[in-house]
């Protein structure tokens, strides 16, 4: 099947999904669990993957200039601090 998805953008363009039929009949399933349709869900799952790749991306970038400042933390504090944490 291809899924036509259409894009949030100023124009109005579409963009076709090749999905396995495997994939089809399940995100079919969980469209119809959730009341929605199968567009719909790919939109939203395109956008929260875009979301958390940008956040992820930031997150490393910031972990990368402090390591590039010198900063940083032994393994050994790491797992000191992961006993805490946990209780063990």
């Amino acid at each position: 099947m291809a899924l036509a998805v259409h894009t949030l953008l100023a124009y109005n363009s579409d963009m076709e999904v090749s999905l396995a039929p495997d994939v089809e009949a399940k995100l079919n399933r969980i469209a119809s669990q959730a009341g929605k349709g199968p567009d719909q869900i790919v939109r939203e799952l395109v956008v929260n993957y875009l979301d958390h790749d940008e956040w992820f991306r930031q997150e490393v970038g910031k972990g990368l200039a402090s390591l590039d400042q010198g900063k940083s933390v032994s393994h050994e504090e790491v797992r000191r601090q992961m006993e805490r944490i946990l209780g063990s």
